[in-house]
């Protein structure tokens, strides 16, 4: 094994140990490979301030996003740190770099018409009706779970005395989601569906599939896919969702330390960069009632 390859695999053995989540794990360690193949396989103990600043560089002109380089260069921050505590590198040379700037833009937001037909698509009383329209409208309440957390709800988690759901979100967090009277209608029908289903009494997990077994995470952007087909509309995936919760909860004037606990983020950039597209309409609604060209 190379040097790279480790340092690659020490620094997944931290984050093993750290438990934190797979994708942001791979998310490390694929701009770690980018860099090693930037830099034609130096050893990234050798690496240069100048050499990130010419990859950093190189990945805004080849068309990564603004916020693409920002996450490319927090991935490296956080590496050359744990190569400081680990005294791989005397110093970091992330230490002097300064911090890309990401274009702020509001994230569009799936329109109340499409969520209407979405919702009409699946409106039938059939398991998979039932099934659909209960993980839809958890996906819409304020905390939409994560794909992977949706998928990993199990029966225990569910208290429909208190219409709540727990979630195990990244990192091994755990959090408890509140859900309103529509969403726990909807389930409370998915539940009596599901208790007919051949493995309803042999699976704990809370959705399952229609021939069989647990519902995956590609099982949960499949079923979204044929719905959206459906309904006639625009492709919708679970991520859509969410962001489509965080904006409803920021247009409602909900908080954002309450957004925090409650969507599982651990950056106030986050409440800050899903309430964007609610801060733009409720200025434009603002813009309306004012009218103030038509005083002339």
């Amino acid at each position: 094994m190379d040097a790279n390859e480790t340092h690659i695999a020490s620094y997944e053995r931290f984050h093993r140990a750290r438990r934190t989540s797979a994708l942001t794990a791979k998310s490390y360690v694929t701009t770690l490979r980018q860099l090693v193949a930037f830099c034609s396989g130096r050893d990234l103990a050798d690496v240069s301030r100048a050499d990130i600043e010419e990859f950093l560089i190189d990945a805004q002109e080849i068309g990564n996003s603004s916020a693409t380089v920002h996450k490319k260069y927090r991935n490296l921050r956080a590496f050359y740190r744990w190569c400081e505590e680990e005294e791989i590198v005397d110093k970091s040379p992330m230490a002097r770099i300064a911090e890309p700037a990401v274009t702020s833009k509001p994230i569009p937001v799936v329109p109340g018409d499409h969520m209407a037909l979405l919702l009409k698509a699946c409106s039938g009383k059939d398991f998979a009706a039932r099934r659909d329209t209960a993980m839809i409208r958890l996906w819409c309440e304020a905390g939409s779970p994560r794909v992977s957390e949706m998928v990993g709800i199990t029966l225990a988690a569910l208290d429909m005395r208190h219409d709540l759901v727990t979630l195990h979100g990244k990192g091994d967090k755990i959090r408890s989601v509140p859900f309103g009277a529509k969403t726990g209608q909807a389930i409370d029908r998915y539940l009596r569906v599901r208790s007919k289903h051949r493995d309803a009494a042999r699976v704990e997990a809370l959705w399952l599939a229609e021939r069989g077994g647990v519902l995956t995470s590609s099982g949960a952007y499949q079923m979204l896919e044929r719905r959206c087909e459906e309904a006639g509309i625009p492709r919708i995936n679970p991520h859509k969702l969410r962001h489509l919760a965080a904006h409803l909860w920021a247009d409602s004037g909900g908080s954002e330390g309450d957004a925090m606990a409650l969507f599982g983020w651990s950056s106030a950039e986050m409440p800050r960069r899903y309430g964007r597209s609610a801060q733009v309409e409720r200025a434009q609604r603002a813009a309306r009632r004012v009218s103030q060209a038509d005083r002339f």
